[in-house]
């Protein structure tokens, strides 16, 4: 996909895997073109009501390290969900997670997470995702 296609464009699962990409580099201000002023986070740690506020929280947070493996990603009209695996280097974080975006305009609108600990004794956790 090209990075700078019009997102408004582009296949809901491209517009998401575009997203988690630039916040997995900690590129935030592309992460920023992709969603509302209004962009509603209901995800941990988040728990934001708008983009400047999701931004500010995001800063603080280790993208740089972060490791994400995402092994599904579906959609259905304004909705795409997204099966990965979560991880920093050294341990401290391994979870599974589901998200759930909401897609208004052709930018992310919302966003819900489950989050399950993936116990250290598990010998592939997602690997059915």
């Amino acid at each position: 996909m090209d990075m700078n296609s019009d997102p408004k464009e582009t296949d809901p699962r491209e517009l998401v895997l575009r997203c988690v990409e630039s916040y997995g580099k900690g590129d935030l201000d592309a992460v920023a073109l992709l969603v509302h002023d209004d962009y509603v986070d209901h995800g941990i740690p988040f728990q934001t009501s708008t983009k400047a506020d999701w931004i500010t929280v995001a800063r603080e947070l280790p993208l740089a390290q972060l490791r994400i493996d995402i092994r599904r990603l579906v959609a259905e009209g304004d909705y795409v969900t997204m099966f990965s695996r979560r991880w920093l280097p050294g341990g401290e974080l391994d979870i599974a997670v589901a998200d759930v975006f909401r897609l208004r305009d052709g930018l992310i609108a919302e966003r819900w997470e489950i989050v399950e600990q993936i116990p250290t004794d598990s010998p592939n956790p997602v690997a059915t995702l």
